[in-house]
């Protein structure tokens, strides 16, 4: 994983990102996007800690992310986000704060 690998996905998100904040219109579309917006930040902390890591040259095993806090927290949170998005329906559980 590079830097520039790591920036395409980021500024694609970012772009769609801000889509997002202009379509919103209800209460219920600004809370999700909040929401979102959490997720890109967890997303853009995670993957500034693997680049880090391989700049430092750490070796980082296939299994390291398993227990990740942040990394975990950011899977949980996409999960959130799959289901309010299949229902059609706000609902924060509270992990993407």
């Amino acid at each position: 994983m590079t830097d520039a690998f790591v920036a395409a996905y980021r500024g694609q998100a970012s772009t769609n990102l801000r889509l997002a904040s202009v379509a919103a219109s209800t209460d219920s579309d600004h809370n999700a996007f909040q929401l979102l917006s959490n997720e890109f930040d967890n997303m853009q902390k995670l993957s500034n800690k693997v680049l880090a890591a391989r700049k430092d040259m750490n070796y980082i095993s296939g299994d390291a992310l398993k227990d990740d806090p942040l990394n975990q927290q950011v899977l949980n949170c996409a999960r959130s986000l799959a289901a309010m998005a299949s229902s059609g329906q706000f609902q924060d559980d509270g992990s993407c704060h």
